[in-house]
C-alpha cells in the first residue's frame, strides 16, 4: 500500500500539457492545418527502428513506439516480438517491451543493452505471455509505463468470440532510469477487461493517457484500444492513474471512420478547450492513421476529408505492404520540437514475411 501512495503522489505532480518546447501551446486550430510527411531514417527501408537479429526477442517485428521528449533526449520503448512454435503464447509469438534513446528521433541506441525492458510474469500473471502496447509518461524522476498485459488466454477461454483472439489488460510499471522497470498495484491489472457483451470484454489495451484540468479538477484521461470482435475506441478517468472508471457508459468513441474492423491505436493533443486525435483506421482491409477533432474528447469530427494523414508511402519502404497488412499504425505522442510537431509510427513492408518496423512522421506548424 506504501509503494502504491507515493505512486499517487507522484502523479499527482504531472504537467498535464504535450511535450513541448515553444513558449506558446499549440492550438487544435494549427494542427488541423498541419501537413504531416515521412522523415527518412537510416535503419532500412526508411525507418529508424529495425526489427533485431536473427533469434533476437523483436526478431519478428518492432511497432507501438511510445516517445519521451526530456532535456533534449528522445526516450522510445516499443513492443516487439519473435516466433516461436510454443503454442501457449498467443499466435505463436513472443512479444515483450524494449526501448531506445536519441538525440536527434531518428537515429536510435538500444537501452539495456538492447535487451527487453521487463521480465515476462510467473506463472498465472497478468503478463505471464507477454507485453505489448506500452506507454509512458515522465512524473518527477520516475518514468511511469502502462501497457498491455498478455497472460495467454484467449476469447475460448472466456466463452466470447472471436475465440481466437488473445486477452489484454492494462498494467502499470515504474522506472527511475527508464531501464530498470518494477511492477506496480503487484502486478495486477489497473484496468481489467470489461464484463461480458461491453465493448471491451475481450481486450483493454492501446492506450493514450492525459492529465486535464477541467471544471476546477484534475484528472487523468484515457483513450484506449477496447474490442470484442470489433476494434474501437473508449475513454476512461482515473483521479491517480492507478484505478480507472469507464466513462460515456462504456460506450465506445462517436464520429470517427468506420471500417471493416474499427479503430485502434490513438494518440491524443488537448489544447484546453478542443482535443485533436490521430487514430488508426481499417479501411479496405489496410490500417492506416487518420485526424479527427472533438470538443469533449467523446465525440469526434473527421478531418483531412476522411483521407490518411500520410500520402502512399515511396516504393520500398517499410510502410509499403499491400492489403491485408499493416501501413501507418500506432502513432506515438505528439511531441513538439523547433516549431515542428513529431510522431513515431509503425508500418509493414511489402517483403515476406512483412517485418514491422517503425519510422518518424512530422508536420512544421504555421506553414
Amino acid at each position: 500500500m506504501r509503494c502504491l501512495s507515493i505512486l499517487s503522489l507522484l502523479l499527482g505532480a504531472l504537467i498535464g500539457q504535450p511535450q513541448t518546447d515553444a513558449a506558446e501551446p499549440v492550438t487544435v486550430d494549427l494542427l488541423q492545418q498541419a501537413v504531416f510527411h515521412r522523415v527518412p531514417g537510416k535503419a532500412g527501408q526508411g525507418s529508424c527502428v529495425a526489427t533485431g537479429q536473427a533469434g533476437s526477442w523483436n526478431s519478428r517485428f518492432v511497432g507501438s513506439p511510445t516517445v519521451v521528449h526530456d532535456d533534449g533526449t528522445y526516450w522510445m520503448w516499443f513492443n516487439g516480438g519473435k516466433v516461436t512454435t510454443d503454442t501457449s503464447y498467443p499466435y505463436k509469438i513472443i512479444e515483450r517491451i524494449g526501448g531506445a534513446t536519441s538525440r536527434d528521433g531518428v537515429n536510435w541506441k538500444p537501452l539495456n543493452d538492447g535487451k527487453p525492458a521487463l521480465r515476462l510474469g510467473p506463472k498465472g500473471s497478468a503478463d505471464h505471455r507477454g507485453m505489448a502496447h506500452p506507454y509512458v509518461l515522465k512524473v518527477g524522476d520516475r518514468f511511469l509505463m502502462w501497457y498491455g498485459a498478455i497472460d495467454g488466454r484467449s476469447g475460448t477461454d472466456l466463452g466470447i468470440g472471436p475465440a481466437h483472439v488473445r486477452v489484454e489488460q492494462i498494467c502499470l510499471a515504474s522506472s527511475r532510469d527508464g531501464i530498470h522497470w518494477k511492477k506496480e498495484n503487484g502486478g495486477r491489472p489497473v484496468m481489467p477487461l470489461g464484463k461480458k457483451d461491453t465493448v471491451d470484454s475481450l481486450q483493454v489495451t492501446g492506450m493514450h493517457i492525459l492529465r486535464i484540468r477541467e471544471k476546477g479538477r484534475t484528472v487523468y484521461r484515457m483513450w484506449y484500444g477496447a474490442y470484442n470482435g470489433d476494434h474501437r475506441l473508449a475513454v476512461a478517468e482515473s483521479p491517480d492513474g492507478l484505478k480507472w472508471t469507464r466513462k460515456f457508459g462504456g460506450r465506445p468513441i462517436a464520429g470517427l471512420r468506420a471500417g471493416s474492423q474499427g479503430q485502434l491505436g490513438p494518440s491524443v493533443h488537448f489544447d484546453g478547450r478542443r482535443y485533436f486525435m490521430l487514430y488508426c483506421g481499417d479501411v479496405g482491409n489496410q490500417w492506416k492513421t487518420y485526424s479527427a477533432v472533438s470538443d469533449d474528447g467523446f465525440t469526434f469530427r473527421q478531418l483531412n476529408d476522411g483521407r490518411p494523414v500520410l500520402g502512399p508511402p515511396p516504393k520500398g519502404n517499410f510502410g509499403s505492404a499491400g492489403r491485408g497488412a499493416n501501413h501507418s499504425v500506432h502513432a506515438s505522442q505528439m511531441i513538439l520540437v523547433n516549431g515542428r510537431m513529431r510522431a513515431w509510427y509503425a508500418g509493414e513492408d511489402a517483403l515476406p514475411p512483412n517485418h514491422q518496423k517503425i519510422g518518424l512522421m512530422e508536420a512544421t506548424l504555421g506553414r
